[in-house]
């Protein structure tokens, strides 16, 4: 089956390709606030860098891309009509949303991967490392980095090769 879903909110769309570039794996070594060397989980999670394995080991196409999309801007603005002391980074905070945002997403891939024979979710594209901005970018979606309006999650489905490997 094909498909082929854009609305305002979310974008189902078939890959013409994935742009892979393993050095994304190393973005998640970046420092943040709060954490100067990085995601945690680097190095410790099985579906994070460098455990996780490389896309082309365990996925071939069809690949389809799915994004949900939610709105920061506006929850920020109703955190702080809430919660007026609040600063912009606490309202901004990702363990506000991030689970609510996470559910919508796995929920609309497993509807589309029910329709693929053999399909394999993978929730963090960039540790298998694809190079989400430039893949979505091509596919018609301009992330913003640093977001400060609108973020989108993103995953990739693609077809399981011979593996064992099952992202949680």
């Amino acid at each position: 089956m094909v498909w082929e879903v854009q609305n305002n909110d979310v974008m189902i769309k078939k890959l013409k390709e994935v742009v892979i570039d393993h050095r994304s794996r190393a973005w998640c070594r970046l420092p943040y606030p709060g954490h100067p060397k990085g995601c945690p989980n680097y190095g410790k999670d099985e579906t994070c860098p460098p455990k996780a394995p490389l896309l082309e080991e365990i996925a071939e196409p069809p690949f389809v891309l799915v994004a949900v999309k939610f709105d920061l801007e506006e929850h920020v603005k109703r955190m702080k009509e809430r919660h007026p002391n609040w600063s912009d980074r606490k309202a901004r905070c990702l363990l506000y949303w991030q689970k609510k945002v996470d559910k919508r997403l796995r929920e609309i891939c497993e509807k589309v991967a029910s329709d693929m024979p053999n399909a394999l979710i993978l929730y963090k594209p960039e540790a298998h490392g694809v190079h989400v901005f430039e893949t979505c970018r091509r596919a018609g979606l301009t992330l913003e980095r640093n977001p400060k309006k609108v973020v989108w999650k993103v995953a990739i489905i693609g077809t399981k090769r011979n593996s064992s490997y099952q992202p949680k």
